[in-house]
């Protein structure tokens, strides 16, 4: 395996999980107290984290967090079909 390729895999592994615990910290809530607007600073970072993840090759499995809770990559509850 490449370098490059091993990097990529090791930076996508990092998203994906950040992505995860962005989504459950979502669940439980955003409980800081010194930070203004917490749900929507909360939301940025799960986009933000969601674009990395489609960058870095894990896209599919960005969107099957997402879908599992609800939401789309905007951080926004997903509209039932």
């Amino acid at each position: 395996m490449n370098p490059n390729d091993v990097e990529r895999e090791r930076w996508g592994a990092f998203y994906l999980a950040r992505l995860r615990h962005l989504c459950q910290v979502a669940e439980r809530g955003p409980t800081s107290p010194d930070v203004p607007e917490p749900r929507r600073l909360l939301h940025k970072a799960i986009f933000v984290t969601y674009c990395a993840c489609v960058q870095y090759g894990r896209k599919e499995a960005a969107d099957r967090l997402l879908a599992s809770r609800g939401a789309s990559p905007t951080g926004m509850e997903a509209s039932p079909a």
